[in-house]
């Protein structure tokens, strides 16, 4: 069945199209033309007032709207994926924190069989572990005790149960046993990130020539920079081939260290995520998170002692904040949000673009940059419900 959107304004990576026509057609986008007469007898769309983005996808989310993604029930996993896309969102890594052995093989099982097509909701692209092979020093909201040195044969064991369907990893490289795990887990295809990890610059410049290519929710649960000790943060700013992940909600990092991230690695080397966690969307009140209590303090979820310990704003608010912040036009918050992440999955080649022969996965944004629908696979999987009048 082909369906076709007319009248949006399309925000490619490249440019804009005014008064576009993006015809849709078994799952992919078969044409994007301005002024393009939609095919005759063909379900028809208006956009008008709208902007149409490729559809988000999150590399580095824990969960949302009351659903973890830390779970051995892969229904909870769908569910996530179903209230997800109200917030633009149509792809997503399910992203695992650092737990026992057996619970991280458990949780990583779920994810191996969770189908890549959910009815309804984002597509699952499978799994992003943040740990075990963390620096205690640097755990941030994580649990100290669940944190283990790097070690080859607990990382070859979670790449045989997932399959197919792990990744991305992320590795302190200044850890024993690391530079080892690094080069295997590049064998196997995953991409290795740098993370909640205390790493010097020449011992994170080292990790970056093994083939570390990605920085965990850059500035958070890492060394910070001094102009005497750059730390890994300078090491990941002055590396072009690393992509940094931002946790853009304003509150994670300052707007002035996401200026100086975005003057460093540019629109084109920053993937936006979100870091949430399951009660995201619930608004205040206290939750729990890893079996401890957390509670929502100034945007962020807070531990007891006051520790940011996950995200509560939505991708879609990420975007918001970082245009309206005047830090990036939405064309390139755009490519941040959709892009670049799939560009680290290998993926660029169908998702990430408003191009003929891509993913039919599209969210479009109001005036306020409010999600007001959102397209996975071609079919209307969100549509925002009409205010009442007064």
């Amino acid at each position: 069945m082909l369906t076709a959107l007319v009248n949006a304004h399309v925000y490619t990576p490249e440019e804009e199209i005014a008064a576009a026509t993006v015809v849709l057609e078994e799952g992919h986008i078969a044409a994007v033309g301005e002024g393009l007469p939609p095919p005759a007898g063909v379900e028809v769309i208006d956009l008008a007032g709208l902007s149409l983005l490729p559809g988000f996808i999150d590399l580095h989310v824990h969960g949302g709207g009351g659903f973890s993604i830390m779970t051995e029930d892969a229904e909870e996993i769908r569910s996530y994926a179903r209230w997800v896309v109200s917030k633009g969102v149509t792809s997503f890594l399910a992203t695992l924190v650092a737990a026992s052995r057996p619970q991280m093989e458990r949780w990583l099982a779920t994810v191996s069989v969770l189908e890549e097509k959910v009815v309804g909701g984002a597509h699952p692209l499978g799994a992003h572990l943040e740990g075990p092979f963390l620096n205690p020093k640097r755990k941030g909201g994580l649990v100290s005790a669940a944190l283990r040195p790097p070690d080859v044969a607990e990382l070859l064991a979670y790449v045989q149960t997932a399959g197919n369907r792990l990744k991305v990893i992320v590795v302190a490289p200044e850890l024993p046993g690391a530079a080892e795990v690094i080069s295997v887990a590049r064998e196997q295809g995953l991409v290795v990130s740098m993370g909640h990890t205390d790493a010097t610059y020449e011992e994170a410049r080292e990790a970056i020539s093994r083939g570390v290519t990605q920085a965990t929710h850059c500035f958070n649960a890492m060394r910070p920079f001094h102009h005497r000790d750059p730390g890994c943060l300078g090491a990941i700013l002055a590396s072009p081939q690393v992509t940094a992940e931002l946790i853009g909600d304003g509150a994670h990092v300052h707007p002035g260290a996401m200026a100086l991230l975005l003057r460093a690695k540019g629109p084109l080397r920053t993937i936006l995520v979100t870091d949430g966690v399951a009660p995201t969307g619930l608004g205040p009140g206290t939750y729990s998170f890893g079996g401890r209590p957390i509670v929502v303090k100034g945007g962020v979820f807070t531990l007891p002692d006051g520790t940011i310990s996950g995200s509560a704003a939505t991708m879609d608010q990420m975007v918001r904040n970082l245009v309206g912040l005047g830090l990036v036009a939405l064309q390139e918050a755009s490519r941040m949000a959709s892009l670049n992440a799939a560009a680290v999955l290998g993926l660029d080649g169908r998702k990430g673009r408003v191009a003929s022969g891509f993913d039919a996965d599209l969210v479009a944004l109001d005036e306020s940059l409010e999600v007001a629908m959102t397209f996975v696979g071609g079919q209307l999987v969100y549509s925002r419900p009409q205010r009442q009048g007064r």
